[in-house]
């Protein structure tokens, strides 16, 4: 087997690790967005209900638990903003992940290329060196 073949071996395992890393990298991004979009319906949650209590003329006792209420959700507000910093920081290591996978990968494909193109001219040199031979032996059995 060609070295070259050999090396194909090697940039088709490099490439699993690298498609691997991308797929890793496409979760963490969507769980970006889906923890993005859940802040914005806390956010508009939380709006719509603070609207509403200046609308309503609430008795103090209620006005308490409304607040609580609001104070809670703000809570869920702060807990999703943090999740949404950790959900960032995973895309950000799978992104790392993926340019070190799809870095391998390259150099992996260069170097196979590289050896393939020095087996091609060792097969040239060899070809023209029996075409060489060939040539010269039709010459001296025609000066026979």
């Amino acid at each position: 087997m060609k070295k070259s073949q050999r090396m194909q071996i090697l940039v088709d395992l490099a490439k699993r690790k690298e498609d691997s890393a991308a797929q890793q990298l496409a979760r963490d991004k969507a769980k970006v967005i889906y923890d993005e979009q859940k802040l914005k319906e806390l956010r508009e949650y939380a709006e719509q209900y603070e609207s509403e209590r200046n609308l309503l003329g609430l008795s103090a006792y209620l006005t308490t638990n409304y607040q609580h209420f609001v104070t809670r959700v703000q809570q869920a507000i702060a807990q999703q903003e943090a999740a949404i910093g950790r959900s960032e920081q995973q895309a950000d290591m799978s992104m790392r992940r993926w340019l070190q996978a799809r870095t391998k990968t390259k150099s992996m494909d260069w170097l196979k290329e590289k050896n393939h193109k020095a087996e091609l001219l060792v097969e040239s040199k060899q070809e023209q060196r029996q075409s060489d031979e060939f040539a010269m032996r039709r010459f001296l059995d025609s000066l026979r």
